[in-house]
């Protein structure tokens, strides 16, 4: 037995399922304390419900989406009567560069989310490139210095951000080992740890998890209390962004992963409900018609998206085309000409089911409706499984040298789903590919992992 927890913007949703099948639901307000609310969801549910409960997966995206909205003092969502958000974190940025360009200016980046969240930034003389050569020799006493007034300002967070640390994390883990000399009480997030291309992509991520990590320490603390109350032996999930889980204590130190978990698990629960695990699937809501992929159960995700502020990250989400739903005629006038034919719509609301509803009149049989009291993303989040993505650039010769690399990124993402909790021997490779990078003779790899079920087609 599972349970499933979706923290939303006005209220905390749970589902109880035995295998895949819904046994209970609940819904509490969200008023008052997360963990107020959390105990009370978990009471809800539990207390009717005579087998062991063996795990609870937690989704928190919207908690992480109100903690970065929340700029003021009192750190509040603006809702009326609304809950109290975790504080976002200020950040000191780090950029460990070969040099600063012409006209560079310290706090310059494209992401106004990203420029939000910095009060400091700092640079680091150092970096590589893609081959993992060195472009020049690092500045420890740099990096010293920088810690020295990250220390002063009272800021805890720091992220650094190397040139080429997807080629080799030699330069961040040096300047990380200088910056906690200095400033032991320091909280460290590394672009290398998250993986990715661009510099700025990687350094957005990497300022995003920095930022969040204040509010993961407050809510892994709070879910984790709360699950135990469950009784000894119920473990304690968060659902991520690539349609997977992970434990407390990586979700601890990555809480970045937890962005737009809400899509995947939404997605995740839907095809569970209709046993769809291949499907293209509509989510009707008050104001926009999203569009995904589930594929073997699992939503299609990639990399290097913009979120829901627009920011561009190196963390997998799901891959869904947004409509604006004005009237449902021009709804199902645009469903009617998407490229791929759609099979499933799920309302995420009551107006997505007047709007679900008058499109599968308008499309025949053709479309499947489904219809539930359960919460769709709640649903999805007791489905999940342990997972990992890893997102690298090696340098390769010969095609038998690809193979051989890949072949070990994909032993490293397994161990990692172990690491994560899968059970022993479920473990799988969802998807692997390489792909050259421009003319260079460098290969972007991403693995994606999980456990059980059967792997989605490659690409």
């Amino acid at each position: 037995m599972r349970i499933g927890v979706r923290l939303g913007s006005e209220n905390a949703y749970g589902a109880f399922l035995d295998r895949r099948r819904v046994m209970g639901t609940a819904t509490v307000p969200m008023t008052g304390s997360v963990s107020a609310t959390a105990d009370a969801l978990l009471r809800d549910l539990a207390r009717s419900k005579a087998p062991t409960v063996e795990s609870v997966t937690w989704d928190v995206s919207s908690v992480l989406e109100a903690t970065l909205r929340s700029g003021d003092d009192d750190g509040r969502t603006g809702r009326s009567g609304g809950w109290t958000a975790p504080k976002v974190r200020s950040v000191a940025a780090i950029r460990i560069l070969p040099r600063a360009p012409r006209g560079f200016v310290p706090g310059t980046h494209p992401s106004e989310l990203v420029r939000s969240l910095v009060a400091w930034r700092g640079s680091v003389t150092g970096g590589h490139d893609l081959f993992g050569t060195e472009l020049a020799r690092l500045d420890s006493d740099a990096a010293g210095d920088c810690a020295d007034v990250a220390k002063a300002l009272g800021l805890t967070a720091l992220a650094v951000t190397a040139t080429g640390a997807g080629a080799t994390a030699v330069h961040e883990e040096r300047v990380a080992t200088r910056v906690l000399e200095v400033f032991p009480n320091a909280r460290l997030c590394l672009s290398h740890e998250l993986g990715g291309l661009g510099l700025l992509e990687r350094e957005a991520t990497t300022i995003v998890n920095a930022a969040l990590l204040g509010a993961a320490e407050e809510l892994v603390t709070t879910c984790e209390s709360a699950t135990s109350r469950l009784g000894p032996g119920v473990s304690c999930w968060f659902a991520t962004a690539d349609g997977g889980r992970v434990p407390a204590r990586r979700f601890h130190r990555l809480p970045v992963l937890g962005l737009s978990a809400t899509r995947a698990t939404t997605l995740t629960g839907v095809a569970v409900l209709v046993e769809r695990p291949n499907a293209l699937i509509a989510l009707a809501g008050r104001s926009a018609i999203l569009v995904g992929q589930v594929r073997d159960g699992l939503p299609h995700v990639e990399s290097d998206l913009s979120g829901e502020f627009g920011a561009r990250l190196t963390t997998p989400q799901p891959v869904v085309s947004v409509k604006p739903v004005a009237e449902a005629a021009d709804a199902a006038t645009w469903l009617a000409e998407h490229p791929q034919p759609i099979e499933v719509i799920a309302p995420l609301d009551e107006v997505g089911l007047d709007v679900a509803e008058r499109l599968c009149s308008a499309n025949g049989d053709t479309l499947m409706l489904t219809r539930q009291d359960a919460d769709l993303a709640a649903v999805g989040a007791a489905c999940t499984e342990p997972s990992a993505w890893l997102d690298l650039l090696v340098p390769v010769e010969a095609s038998d040298e690809l193979d051989d690399v890949q072949s070990q990124a994909e032993q490293q993402a397994l161990v990692q789903v172990a690491t994560n909790g899968a059970r022993p021997g479920s473990e799988r490779i969802v998807r692997s590919t390489a792909a050259a990078v421009g003319y260079l003779r460098i290969c972007r790899l991403q693995i994606r992992a999980g456990s059980g079920g059967e792997p989605e087609a490659t690409s």
